[in-house]
């Protein structure tokens, strides 16, 4: 029995991109905790939120909704802002991101809708906006617009699926309407991107450092940063691990892109102050101060700076931290602005049961198995060499330098 599994293995690893493990020690993590997100959520289903969180009435949100409705959303634009900038733009030098980019915003999408449906008091009433629809809720279009939307994004997929079982007929179907798909996820990616931050607007008693009449644009702006930060990370990252070569030509233009972006999001934040006057409010000295200057200050402000140094972002040491502070910074706001902000109005205190971080790195770590296996089987870098000369191709090194 053993060496049929054996065998079953080893035929497994040897199909597809040779240089993708399925199972090495990476790998069986992944599988390991995406298993601890189902045990989780098979807990919460039999038994309640109650036993498996320590959510309360006072504390109806926790560290799920900070990573269900806000980073893992907001990690996934990534795949909307890339479509921009090559389909709509027509800067084609960024195409072998494309694919890597939509396919990351597929599967936050696809966790945050599962991390929804499990956070929910009765998980079952997830699809109720489908037919009971509440015209006057925020949330009403958020649903709906991340419903629309996770099915743009894997029609815009669907090629790669197309295009390694060889139904060419059906590619070429997808590839004529896909201006249309890019700028219709664009759409949606605007509204509801922007609508989970002004959804906060009715709740003017929240830290005030984490509020002000422009967080829904505050929202989307910081959303782009982060999804092209976790594009470019992870690009970095597996690169080495599955031995890819490494597009710097490509990923400090990127990088300069997110510097770019995250300057309008400091400077639309700014604003934000000015109009209100909460970050005088705000700054007291207090913890709050100090999570807002390890957002801003470290998360934000650094790593803007840092992509803005040309010498730093064409290095691999220095994109990779660079990227990596921008990703702290923006997920700290999010859990900041969803969950720790809203303390003054909440009754008692609340920190996380250790299966709530199960389930949220499950999560995570299973949806990353899923994009090692795509990596494996689809063609997800077929265009990993666009833009080189075949003579660059053959002698391409391990790192194409920045320009």
């Amino acid at each position: 029995m053993f060496s049929a599994i054996k065998g079953w293995v080893n035929k497994l690893e040897q199909t597809g991109n040779p240089n993708v493990p399925l199972f090495g020690k990476w790998g069986l993590l992944q599988i390991i905790l995406g298993l601890g997100a189902l045990t989780v959520a098979a807990l919460k289903l039999a038994y309640g939120l109650g036993p498996i969180t320590n959510l309360s009435d006072n504390w109806p949100w926790g560290l799920w909704v900070a990573f269900d409705v806000g980073a893992y959303i907001a990690s996934a634009a990534g795949g909307f802002t890339m479509a921009a900038i090559v389909y709509i733009f027509g800067y084609e030098k960024f195409r072998p991101l494309v694919r890597p980019a939509i396919l990351i915003g597929a599967l936050c999408y696809t966790i945050g809708a599962i991390g929804i449906m499990i956070d929910l008091a009765r998980s079952i009433r997830i699809v109720h906006p489908i037919w009971m629809w509440n015209h006057e809720s925020i949330m009403f279009e958020v649903g709906w617009c991340v419903m629309m939307y996770l099915t743009v994004l894997y029609l815009e997929f669907s090629n790669n699926i197309f295009e390694r079982i060889g139904w060419k007929k059906l590619g070429n179907l997808q590839h004529a309407f896909i201006i249309p798909l890019v700028i219709f996820g664009i759409m949606l990616s605007f509204l509801h991107q922007s609508s989970l931050g002004a959804l906060f607007l009715i709740n003017p008693a929240q830290q005030p450092l984490w509020h002000g009449p422009l967080m829904g644009h505050l929202f989307l702006v910081s959303a782009m940063a982060l999804g092209l930060s976790v594009l470019t990370y992870f690009s970095v990252i597996l690169s080495r691990s599955w031995k890819m070569t490494l597009r710097m030509d490509i990923l400090s233009k990127l990088g300069l892109i997110i510097a770019w972006i995250m300057l309008v999001y400091l400077a639309a934040r700014g604003v934000d102050y000015a109009i209100t006057g909460n970050l005088a409010t705000g700054l007291n000295g207090d913890w709050y101060t100090v999570l807002w200057v390890a957002e801003v200050g470290i998360g934000m402000l650094l790593p803007m700076i840092l992509l803005f140094i040309k010498k730093i972002r064409s290095s691999r040491s220095g994109l990779l931290w660079s990227t990596g502070l921008m990703i702290m910074g923006v997920v700290l706001n999010r859990i900041n602005t969803l969950v720790i902000s809203q303390a003054p109005n909440r009754e008692g205190s609340y920190f996380p049961h250790i299966l709530e971080f199960v389930f949220t790195f499950g999560l995570i770590a299973g949806a990353m198995y899923v994009f090692r296996l795509c990596a494996k089987y689809l063609p997800l870098y077929t265009d990993h060499m666009k833009g080189l000369t075949p003579e660059q191709v053959k002698k391409a090194p391990a790192v194409i330098p920045a320009d």
